[in-house]
């Protein structure tokens, strides 16, 4: 049942299969994408979660609680959501700058990267995301591209994966 405290979030995550269904998932990327930054910029410079040095990772999956319920509701995870999810992999995949990409493991991880990606921009540092955990399923995805580029080991963002849901790399300017 959704009740009227936790509307918003799962008006979101129907939100975005209406969105794919009417306009596809490049466009709908593009949606969530001007929500993730006009958020971060409302929001500000800064970093969500704990901090290893310049690891920055996540003990609670933003949205978490709302998609497991929301999919216990809907009876299985929409296909609109792996649309989207394969859409995201393809441009990674396909990108010279494929580091810039989320892990995805669900749907919910475009907003939460596009979103702290941005207020990191705004703290004058780059955020790359090396791994996140599913909420509804604890599968890890990688970001490959990523992970080469920060030095870091999958085994250890693998470690990090174990006690959070996502895991990025905080890049400053004079580190590059």
């Amino acid at each position: 049942m959704i009740r009227l405290e936790n509307m918003l979030p799962k008006a979101f995550l129907v939100g975005i299969i209406e969105m794919v269904d009417l306009v596809g998932p490049e466009k709908t990327y593009h949606w969530i994408e001007a929500i993730g930054n006009r958020l971060a910029e409302i929001e500000g410079p800064g970093f969500e979660g704990a901090r290893d040095d310049n690891i920055n990772y996540l003990p609670v999956c933003p949205f978490g609680n709302d998609l497991v319920e929301f999919i216990e509701i809907y009876g299985e995870r929409p296909e609109e959501y792996q649309q989207l999810i394969d859409f995201v992999k393809d441009q990674k995949e396909q990108s010279e700058e494929g580091w810039n990409y989320p892990a995805l493991s669900s749907v919910v991880g475009i907003l939460h990267h596009i979103y702290s990606k941005r207020r990191a921009e705004l703290a004058g540092a780059k955020l790359l995301n090396l791994g996140s955990k599913s909420p509804v399923s604890e599968t890890k995805e990688y970001n490959e591209q990523a992970i080469a580029r920060s030095g870091i080991s999958k085994d250890e963002v693998s470690g990090y994966l174990d006690k959070s849901f996502c895991v990025s790399k905080i890049e400053y300017p004079e580190e590059e």
